[in-house]
């Protein structure tokens, strides 16, 4: 192997197939934290649900759904009684979704969650109920033929508990989302060093000692063991060491210096032992 620079980095390594695993389970986590964060508050700031009428048909919509009812549809007006939610959202002063009373009468819901509402009944499928802030006018709309869109109650804001239900959530979704950490070996001129994301560790050749690892990490006592991504205290047959490495498995090496034995996992660490063994380091092969 020709000599590498005074100052050059060392290949680290390649993760584990079970890194992309991992980071589409990522993905996947923060976009279902969003989804339910969005639920939570974008409804009311964006006026839904909310009711269109144009040429005798009533179109009830949601964020996600929407319902299609025609003046023929028998309505009236009434106080429906205590609820349970079976599917959908019932906060911040938005209830919208399947709703099953104590008798066991379902209704799907497209309110502010008050009990007085427009109770639609078409044949054959759940009433459906609505709180448009002018009923009288949406009925007279809906009668005639004619044109317009109504909105909940203007009182209905997003609630405080659905905010502090919200607001972790989508702490969650950018943690879930933050850069994948790294780690780096660089050869300098007196000195290899690592790194990790939480900082670094220079191992002067003079004192360091080099061998290859003849057994896998095994428990983390300390640290981060993310796919990919090794550091902390560690066991393994031979005692402990400092992980800063790839995977578990991949050929690795371990260093000893100043009392502490480092795991490193290479891209070439036969390469990367004989450089160290150019720049002064103590070769072992046991």
């Amino acid at each position: 192997m020709t000599a590498l620079p005074a100052s050059s980095p060392v290949d680290v390594a390649p993760a584990p197939g079970s890194r992309l695993a991992f980071q589409l389970g990522r993905w996947a986590f923060a976009a279902l934290m969003l989804l339910v964060a969005v639920l939570l508050v974008l409804p009311p700031l964006l006026g839904y649900p909310r009711y269109e009428v144009r040429a005798g048909v009533l179109t009830v919509q949601s964020i996600a759904t929407h319902r299609t009812l025609r003046a023929t549809t028998p309505v009236q007006a009434v106080t429906l009684p205590p609820l349970t939610r079976s599917m959908g959202t019932s906060s911040g002063g938005v209830c919208v979704g399947r709703f099953r009373s104590a008798g066991g009468a379902a209704y799907e819901l497209y309110t502010d969650c008050s009990s007085d509402v427009l109770l639609f009944s078409p044949p054959g499928r759940r009433p459906v109920a609505i709180t448009p802030d002018d009923p009288q006018g949406l009925l007279a709309t809906l009668r005639s033929g004619g044109t317009g869109v109504y909105h909940l109650p203007p009182q209905t804001t997003v609630s405080l508990s659905s905010w502090l239900v919200a607001l972790p959530l989508l702490v969650l979704a950018a943690l879930a989302l933050w850069p994948w950490p790294a780690l780096h070996y660089r050869l300098t001129p007196d000195a290899l060093e690592i790194r990790r994301r939480l900082g670094s560790d220079r191992l002067p050749y003079r004192t360091l000692s080099v061998r290859p690892a003849r057994s896998p990490l095994g428990a983390r006592l300390m640290g981060t063991g993310l796919p990919g991504y090794h550091t902390g205290l560690y066991a393994t047959s031979g005692g402990q060491v400092m992980a800063v490495a790839t995977s578990s498995h991949a050929p690795a090496l371990l260093l000893t210096s100043g009392g502490t034995t480092y795991y490193i996992t290479p891209a070439d660490a036969e390469a990367l032992m004989a450089e160290l063994g150019r720049r002064g380091a103590t070769l072992l092969n046991e």
